[in-house]
């Protein structure tokens, strides 16, 4: 599995387990709900920025977003 997939695969992870939708956390990420749906269906490869604002929205580091996309 390539890098991209594995970080959409963990973004829909961490999204369900803290009990977002698509909407709301494109909402607080600051991002469209179309740039969270292409995130997680492997079609748009997420740049620092993005990942930094998702992290933030979903309460965690940069570092767990990272070590739950390794696992």
């Amino acid at each position: 599995m390539n890098a991209r997939a594995t970080f959409s695969k963990a973004l829909k992870k961490i999204r369900v387990e803290k009990g977002f939708s698509q909407e709301n956390l494109a909402f607080e990420a600051g991002l469209s709900m179309r740039s969270i749906s292409l995130l997680e269906g492997n079609k748009q490869q997420p740049t620092i920025t993005t990942i930094e604002n998702l992290s933030k929205a979903l309460g965690i580091t940069m570092v767990e977003f990272i070590i739950e996309a390794e696992v």
